[in-house]
Formats: C-alpha cells, sequence, structure tokens
C-alpha cells in the first residue's frame, strides 16, 4: 500500500501486539502498518507503551538512536531533552492512559477516533481484554469467594468496549486475542465464548450502534476466522449471511494458537479471533481469506527451546534476603548444597530411585565444591565490540536497533533476592531438572523435610507445581503475571546461578527485543511482561493481516479502474 495501514491498540499492556504489527515493513523500509492510538489504563505499562512509540518515532526520524539508549543508560529523559522533544509529544498524543469502560475513558477516545479515522475505513483494530475472569486460575479463585456472582462482575463484559469501538468505526479487520479459558467460562449455565463470537458477527445487533455509512452494507457484520483452522470460520453456513450455522463446542479449539508451534521460545496458548468486515469477505470469498490467513507451524524438531533464547544473556547470581554480599551468597550456596546433598543420600524416597537420588546429591556436591565465580546480581549495561554481529533472523529480532557491532547491552535483567530456604528449594529444583530433564513433583518428589515451605497443608497434594524449572531443553512453560510475587514457577535451569528468572529473560521468552525498556518497578515490569502478547507472534499475525488487506487494496484499484473505464 502507499499509505501505511492505521491501527488502534486496545488494552495495549506494555505493547506487545502493536510492536508485531509495528515490525512489518515494506520493500521501501517504511512501515506498512502505523499505530494511531494504543490505550492501556496501568500507569507503569503505559509508560513503557509511551517510550516504545517514541522510540519508532525516532527510528524513522532518521535522528539517530542515541536519545533512546542514553535514557536506558540513565541519561536525560527524552520529555527532558529539546532536540527530541516533539517525538516524545507525538508518543504522548498516541499512547493514552485511559479506563475503558469508564464514561470519561470512552468519551475521550471515541472522540479521538472520530478525528483520526475520518474518511479512513480500512483499517485495523487489535487488542486483547483483559482476561482474569476467564483465565482458569482466577475462575479457581472466585468459586473460593462464597459471595461471587460472575454475571456480576464486569471483566466478563470488557471486551463490550472492545465491541463498542467495532460497532462504532468498523475495521476492515480486528485481531482479538484472550486466554484459552475464555473458551470455556461461564456466565449462568451459558458458555460466554459462543456470545462472544455471535456479538462479534453482529455488532450493531449486540451494540445497537451503527457504523460509518460508508461501510454499512445489507451485508453489515464481520466473519470471525481461525488462524490455525481454515476449515472452522463464524458464521458458516450454505449462504454466508443466511442464520449463523452454530459451531461444535469441540471447534472452539482451532481459535487456539499454540505458540511454541510458530518459533516462540514459550508454551502459550491463547484465543485469536481474526474478524473480517463482510463487504471484504462478499468481494474476495471467504474461504480465500481463511486460506490466507492460516499461520505455518514449525515442526516439534524444530521448536526453541528456552536455553537457546537465554543462554547468550550474563549469568547471575541471586541475592540474599538479608545481609548480602557475594561471599556470604556462595557461603550459604555451598552450604544448603552440602546439606540437601548429603540428606538424599540418607533419605529413602517411594518416588526417585536409589541411582538418581545418587546423581542429583554427586551434582549438588560438584557445585558445593565450584570456585567462587564472581557472578554479579545485575547486569550493567556497557558496550562491548562483538567480533560476528547477529546472523540468524531471531538473533537480529532481538537485537533491536542496537548497534550490530556491539554486544551486552541487555536491560532489566537483574536477578532478586530470596530467603536461604528458597535459595535450598531452587537449587534442590534446578538440580533435579539438569539430572532428569523435568522439574520435581510436588511432595513426592521434594520430599526432604528441610526442603519443606512453610505452609500448614504443604503435604496435601495441592502444591504440585509450586516449583517449577524452566527446563533448558524445551520451550518455557506460560510466563505469565504471577511472575511478579514469586519466582517459584520460573526456576532457571542453572543450578550454579540459584535464582528465578528476571525481567529481561521472562522478555526474552516473550520474544520482546532486548532494547524494549519496561518501565516502573520491578514487581511491575513482571506484570507487564507476563500478561503481554508475544511481539513475535504478533508479526506472525500481522503478515497476515497483511495479506487480507493487500487482496482489499488490489480489489479497490480494480474497481476505480473499470469505474473510469
Amino acid at each position: 500500500m502507499t499509505k501505511p495501514i492505521h491501527v488502534v491498540d486496545l488494552f495495549a499492556g506494555p505493547g506487545g501486539l502493536g510492536e508485531g504489527f509495528s515490525s512489518i515493513r515494506k520493500s521501501d523500509g517504511s512501515r506498512q502498518f502505523q499505530t494511531l492510538v494504543s490505550v492501556e489504563k496501568d500507569p507503569a505499562a503505559h509508560r513503557t507503551l509511551t517510550l516504545r512509540a517514541f522510540y519508532r518515532l525516532l527510528h524513522d526520524s532518521g535522528m539517530g538512536m542515541s536519545a533512546y539508549y542514553d535514557y536506558l543508560q540513565g541519561g536525560e529523559h527524552p520529555s527532558c531533552r529539546s532536540d527530541v522533544q516533539h517525538l516524545w509529544k507525538q508518543a504522548q498524543e498516541e499512547a493514552l492512559c485511559l479506563k475503558l469502560g469508564s464514561g470519561d475513558g470512552n468519551r475521550i477516545l471515541e472522540d479521538r477516533l472520530r478525528k483520526e479515522l475520518a474518511g479512513c475505513n480500512n483499517w485495523v483494530l487489535i487488542g486483547g481484554p483483559p482476561c482474569q475472569a476467564y483465565s482458569v486460575v482466577g475462575r479457581v479463585r472466585n468459586r473460593g469467594n462464597k459471595n461471587y456472582r460472575p454475571e456480576e462482575d464486569d471483566r466478563h463484559f470488557l471486551y463490550r468496549e472492545y465491541l463498542n469501538i467495532i460497532a462504532r468505526f468498523r475495521p476492515a479487520v480486528f485481531v482479538m486475542e484472550n486466554v484459552r479459558g475464555m473458551l470455556t467460562s461461564r456466565v449462568g449455565k451459558d458458555r460466554i465464548f459462543g456470545q462472544i463470537l455471535e456479538d462479534l458477527r453482529d455488532p450493531t445487533k449486540a451494540t445497537g450502534h451503527k457504523g460509518p455509512r460508508s461501510v454499512m452494507s445489507k451485508k453489515d457484520g464481520y466473519t470471525i476466522f481461525s488462524v490455525e483452522d481454515e476449515r472452522v470460520y463464524y458464521p458458516r453456513s450454505i449462504g454466508l449471511f443466511d442464520s449463523p450455522a452454530p459451531l461444535e463446542e469441540e471447534e472452539y479449539n482451532s481459535f487456539v494458537i499454540k505458540a511454541e508451534q510458530h518459533g516462540i521460545p514459550q508454551a502459550r496458548h491463547r484465543v485469536i479471533l481474526v474478524g473480517v468486515r463482510n463487504d471484504i469477505v462478499t468481494h474476495l470469498g471467504a474461504s480465500v481469506i481463511a486460506t490466507s490467513i492460516q499461520m505455518p507451524r514449525s515442526g516439534d524438531d524444530v521448536e526453541m527451546t528456552a536455553a537457546q533464547v537465554l543462554d547468550e544473556l550474563p549469568a547471575l547470581r541471586s541475592g540474599l534476603s538479608r545481609h548480602d554480599s557475594k561471599d556470604a551468597w556462595y557461603a550459604t550456596i555451598r552450604r544448603v548444597a552440602y546439606k540437601v546433598a548429603k540428606e538424599l543420600q540418607r533419605h529413602h524416597s517411594e518416588h526417585i530411585k536409589q541411582d538418581d537420588r545418587e546423581r542429583i546429591a554427586e551434582e549438588l556436591l560438584e557445585i558445593a565444591k565450584a570456585p567462587h565465580e564472581e557472578l554479579d546480581r545485575r547486569h550493567d549495561s556497557k558496550a562491548k565490540l562483538r567480533p560476528v554481529g547477529p546472523t540468524t533472523e531471531l538473533e537480529k529480532w532481538y537485537h533491536g536497533a542496537q548497534n550490530p557491532n556491539v554486544q551486552g547491552l541487555w536491560y532489566n535483567h537483574e536477578a532478586r533476592s530470596h530467603m536461604e530456604t528458597d535459595l535450598a528449594r531452587y537449587l534442590y529444583c534446578a538440580t533435579f531438572a539438569k539430572v532428569m530433564k523435568r522439574s520435581p513433583i510436588g511432595t513426592k518428589e521434594i520430599y526432604l523435610d528441610s526442603l519443606a515451605p512453610d505452609h500448614a497443608n504443604w503435604k496435601s497434594g495441592k502444591f504440585a507445581d509450586r516449583f517449577k524449572v524452566v527446563l533448558e531443553g524445551q520451550p518455557s512453560k506460560t510466563i505469565t503475571s504471577h511472575i511478579s510475587k514469586d519466582g517459584h514457577y520460573f526456576i532457571h535451569f542453572d543450578p550454579y546461578q540459584c535464582r528465578s528468572l528476571t525481567v529481561r529473560e521472562a522478555a526474552r521468552l516473550q520474544t520482546f527485543p532486548d532494547d524494549y525498556y519496561f518501565e516502573g518497578n520491578r514487581t511491575e515490569q513482571y506484570v507487564q511482561v507476563g500478561n503481554a502478547v508475544p511481539p513475535l507472534l504478533a508479526q506472525r499475525i500481522a503478515a497476515k493481516v497483511k495479506q487480507v488487506m493487500d487482496r482489499v487494496e488490489l480489489n479497490e484499484e480494480k474497481q476505480a479502474q473499470a469505474i473510469q473505464a
């Protein structure tokens, strides 16, 4: 297209979905998609979103990237620099801190979109309405509240704020992301997913809002496509715009994308709905669109592993919650390694073979005898020349806009502090995983009394997954916002580092480029990373959306030529 395709990003978080769309380039190097507006209510995530908008504007300005990297290394904030203040103001206009669902938030956004989208019919809406009410963990928590009523939980219906924008402004395409739990979530006896599909199919009926006259027609509404199965879209009936034929509930899983099957080093399973406006579906054909947006899968033998994307990062040690120093930390690690090794050798287990216990104990004793390595807790970004720049596409993606001849610039890479008891558990679990190639299973395999957490019901069997290692030879388990609370579910696979993942490591598993900086305190940074859409996955979805938009443009060009003829 001669002009970039406008994008509006709702419930944007730190901007993972928008980053993927913004990364698509045309043959001349300019951006294929241009974010008009992104919206996020969380102040820390909004600051991250604004800073990344500035990054893109600065990158495209031809002024160089020093204003951005200087800030990341402790220099002036871009808003304080006279040479780039105009770009910072543009970034602030793009990234809005608004609470959708509130009167003021909705009004400000709708006023802005009326202005920005005037005369623009073929634009793209992206976003993922908050998912706490749909997630399996959230529903378990809600069941523990005897006063909880799902029909009174506004979070079930935040997708309607997304729907309202579709109804009022009619994008050519929308991409909606959410947790897999959306498929099985119920309000009363009814699964909510079927209602969501029906609302998205006919936004006028669902909201009462009519869209712009320029895109309204007898075939008003949307067809919802899967990026995983070209045979599944909604509505699917003999006549495309007749009364919709309901999908079977088992077909709902066709809307789930498994990130590890698409080159992402993480087993992240999410619902992706791609809606295409029905005037476009009429001209192009549902089957053509369904085929166009299918995501090619990588085979199991080429899945990206955690080690492939984490090994490049500098090794760090965890900290001690009290009286931390390098010497004190190493003394603690040696002490607990020796203690746990001897206990393993002495105490029988019904679930771990004696030979395996011996192997784990021997590995722990090696750690206890290891020399002092002078590991730091925090990586200080200092430029170092590298003999060879990034060569693979994935390496280039992670490197971002950094100088390809420089290595060592990793941000948000700082290890947490832990209590000695947690260090003992992390050391045992990581060593177990190194030897056994899997995480230990709850109290069955974390069976030593000295490793038992201070929970009255630890041995009840309810905590089988309380301590999990990110295995080096597999894609990571799903990075979630729970990583902000503790590191128990995300233990680094290297027992010599004995710690949980840093923000940067979690961000790498989410495929954020290394120069993507997360604002806020460390807890806020973890939440942002855990809630985000992996940008590289978003880029691959965006490439498929581009194919549809290219067909739209080609069709309109043919129509214009026919009129002129």
